[in-house]
């Protein structure tokens, strides 16, 4: 079984092909999809023809299948999703939603904490990724 990646709120698959598919609405209402490679540390992405994000805009997130917002309200920039391994273990994903910032946290069921990409001081507190 391959890896696959889960909308938390429906539960519905959101990756193809090796990528991650979301849906994308920048400060300017603009709205298209983003498609984020689906290796964890591989910041390659593609934008829809109808979306055009400037370096370090943040874009709101959601699931191109129930469209939920995938936004972490409590904290600045990040969206989560889930992931969901080989051996069947899930784990969620935090990624940033500033865009070109390449952040990204695999939490697992036991709260262990793995960390690719940019490691910023602002996630310095060990429990950000509990709250809701």
């Amino acid at each position: 079984m391959k890896v696959t990646y889960l909308c938390p709120k429906c539960r519905g698959a959101i990756n193809a092909a090796n990528n991650i598919i979301l849906s994308a609405k920048t400060s300017t209402n603009t709205v298209g999809l983003i498609l984020l490679h689906e290796e964890i540390g591989n910041y390659t992405s593609t934008l829809s023809s109808s979306l055009t994000i400037e370096k370090g805009e943040v874009v709101d997130l959601f699931c191109p299948v129930c469209h939920e917002s995938l936004n972490i309200p409590i904290k600045d920039a990040l969206a989560k999703y889930i992931r969901i391994d080989e051996d069947l273990n899930e784990s969620f994903i935090i990624i940033s939603r500033k865009y070109g910032e390449k952040i990204t946290f695999k939490v697992d069921e036991n709260k262990h904490v793995e960390a690719y990409g940019e490691k910023l001081s602002r996630y310095i507190d060990p429990e950000w990724f509990l709250q809701k």
